[in-house]
């Protein structure tokens, strides 16, 4: 499958929303919450906030493309978001953490790359910031997760006991030091 990592923007805010609500393992944040992901706060260098959108063109054709004739075909062509990550960066000068916030994945597009491609890209903004670890928390029930995370590398770390609700779940924390060599 084709698709194209940018940062989010406002403009995404609608998408991201209905990601989240097309996956009811997400988190479900309110629309407030997106905010810092999607604006800079100038106010503050020591919290980094990001986040990334996948998107994937809407045509069926992914492997071709014939120039625009219209508008119409221009809308078709423009790639769609289906999954999208935020992450956080506290630098405080010793641990200087970073925090996989939220992930999603459109149902209708897993198992194509592209929650890999948000995480790797994760690891290397954090990388790029000064990061030196990268922590996440999982349904300890999220089996597909839990082996992508392991095969990007992060290691158990503990457990948050029902950390979850909908249903009430356990929450398995993994991380992963980041160097100049990750992802």
């Amino acid at each position: 499958m084709t698709f194209t990592l940018r940062p989010a923007d406002p403009a995404d805010l609608d998408a991201l929303l209905a990601i989240a609500a097309a996956c009811p393992e997400a988190p479900q944040w309110p629309r407030s919450a997106y905010a810092p992901y999607l604006t800079p706060d100038l106010t503050n260098p020591a919290l980094l906030r990001i986040a990334l959108v996948a998107g994937c063109p809407t045509s069926p054709q992914l492997g071709t493309w014939d120039p625009p004739r219209s508008k119409e075909k221009i809308q078709e062509r423009i790639p769609e978001a289906k999954a999208f990550a935020a992450a956080t960066l506290l630098l405080d000068g010793t641990q200087n953490l970073a925090q996989l916030d939220t992930l999603a994945v459109h149902p209708t597009v897993r198992r194509h790359g592209l929650a890999t491609a948000l995480i790797r890209q994760l690891l290397a903004w954090a990388t790029q910031n000064g990061a030196r670890h990268f922590s996440l928390e999982v349904r300890a029930s999220n089996a597909a997760a839990l082996a992508l995370y392991q095969r990007l590398g992060f290691q158990p770390e503990g457990c948050r006991p029902r950390y979850y609700t909908h249903p009430e779940e356990d929450a398995l924390l993994l991380g992963t030091h980041v160097t100049a060599g990750t992802p």
